[in-house]
């Protein structure tokens, strides 16, 4: 009886030994990619809304569309990757290229 026992808690103990512990580290490294891939996703949103308002806003003063992005690239400031959206002349809607 006591072998069985004992046979039952060493199988016990091997079979939760199968999952192997989380490094510290790479749970912290994935944390902070996260967190930064969140921010900039941020980021790009609040870009993307201040792109679309300084296009509203030239086509409030002259009554169309801008031709390019880069016609309201003062009002929005000139530190900002334009790249980074696609734009329609035609309806004026902006949006973020996919990767």
């Amino acid at each position: 009886m006591i072998r069985l026992l004992s046979i039952a808690c060493i199988l016990t103990f091997l079979f939760a030994c199968q999952e192997k512990p989380k490094n510290p580290v790479a749970v912290y490294g994935d944390a902070l990619t996260t967190s930064y891939q969140q921010g900039k996703q941020a980021g790009e949103s609040g870009n993307l809304d201040a792109l679309a308002k300084a296009i509203d806003a030239y086509h409030a003063s002259n009554d169309k569309f801008p031709a390019s992005l880069e016609e309201v690239k003062p009002l929005v400031g000139s530190g900002l990757d334009l790249s980074r959206y696609a734009y329609d002349p035609a309806t004026g809607k902006v949006t973020l290229k996919p990767n």
